[in-house]
């Protein structure tokens, strides 16, 4: 059975946004899991929270959590989407995808802490 992840971010790699018609937000980061020690990065893009002159407290987030290969094989992954809150940097939301290491979470919850910087990921129920 899998147990919750609990991911420590530790070094923002990019964090940009562009000017386009939908002002997205592209942000990489290093991290470790911290049960396993093993060193993941994360990519995420986040759409802006107005669009057309209507504005939302929070936008739309997809990340993907890369974890490093094995035997030079295609990386494991969780790719979460949710919603970004504009207030608190906190994030909420469900796994959508995963490599097949992973796939028991796919239908769980995950959770952003901003302030600590933890992305926690628990398997679906």
């Amino acid at each position: 059975m899998a147990t919750e992840l609990s991911i420590q971010i530790n070094k923002l790699l990019v964090n940009s946004q562009t000017a386009d018609n939908g002002n997205w937000q592209y942000v990489g980061a290093d991290a470790v899991e911290q049960s396993s020690n093993e060193n993941v990065q994360l990519i995420a893009v986040k759409r802006d929270n107005s669009t057309c002159g209507v504005a939302f407290p929070a936008s739309m987030l997809t990340a993907t959590v890369i974890f490093e290969s094995r035997d030079n094989e295609t990386n494991d992954h969780l790719t979460i989407q949710g919603l970004h809150d504009l207030t608190s940097n906190n994030e909420i939301g469900s796994v959508s995808a995963a490599s097949a290491r992973f796939s028991e979470y796919i239908g769980g919850a995950f959770s952003f802490d901003a302030a600590k910087g933890v992305l926690t990921i628990s398997p679906r129920s």
